[in-house]
């Protein structure tokens, strides 16, 4: 019950994973193509972004792969 549970709950992650990243990329091409925003503003977003992006992914791959490495006891 507890592997189904790692499972379901990664595969969430990684939707809400790929829902994030098309909101960011469409976001983010919004700004460029209205020029309302900095350059600095969009390159330090664009980092916060995938930065996220990643951290959601790891903690998907350790959802999925059961958390492999940690000690259960």
């Amino acid at each position: 019950m507890k592997r189904a549970l790692f499972i379901i709950s990664g595969v969430s992650v990684v939707f809400t994973t790929l829902a994030f990243g098309h909101i960011m990329y469409h976001d983010t091409v919004h700004m460029l193509a209205r020029h309302e925003e900095g350059h600095l503003f969009v390159a330090v977003h664009t980092l916060v972004a995938a930065a996220l992006g990643a951290l959601s992914l790891l903690g998907a791959y350790l959802l999925l792969s059961g958390g492999r490495g940690q000690n259960s006891h």
